[in-house]
């Protein structure tokens, strides 16, 4: 008797469609070996089914896998090495302006670790973004803030 093993690939595959996270969480440390740092359905999912199919029909050859490292090694923006943090520095007086939801937002600095937005004083960029969006925002990313 022969297994048929795209039949076999695609039952396994949409077995996925019924798990939750943390079911799905679980069958990634089973077919990976270590737990996913990323708790979500959709990319738990996805990763599950590549390793389910990988398992099932192999993964990339010696030959594939040399000329992938070859273009890393020959790109410098393929080098994932980690930059150094930037040091955020704010000046007092500066003013961040941010539209969002058809609304223009101003934001003052008034000094270190203390801005201005709307006759209100925060601690932080993060703290204003909240305040804006009502959920958790980088406020350095929401203001666009490169330095």
């Amino acid at each position: 008797m022969r297994i048929d093993r795209d039949a076999l690939a695609a039952r396994q595959i949409a077995a996925l469609d019924g798990l939750d996270v943390e079911a799905l969480g679980a069958k990634f440390l089973e077919l990976y070996g270590f737990h996913s740092t990323i708790m979500n359905a959709d990319y738990l999912r996805r990763r599950c089914a590549y390793r389910l199919q990988e398992l099932q029909f192999g993964g990339l050859s010696r030959e594939a896998e040399e000329f992938l490292d070859a273009l890393v090694r020959e790109d410098p923006l393929a080098r994932l090495e980690p930059r150094t943090a930037r040091k955020y520095t704010v000046t007092s007086g500066a003013r961040y302006v941010r539209e969002w939801r058809g609304k223009t937002h101003e934001v003052t600095v008034l000094g270190p670790h203390l801005f201005e937005y709307e006759g209100k004083t925060f601690k932080s960029l993060t703290a204003v973004a909240e305040s804006i969006t009502g959920t958790h925002w980088s406020g350095r990313r929401f203001f666009g803030v490169e330095s």
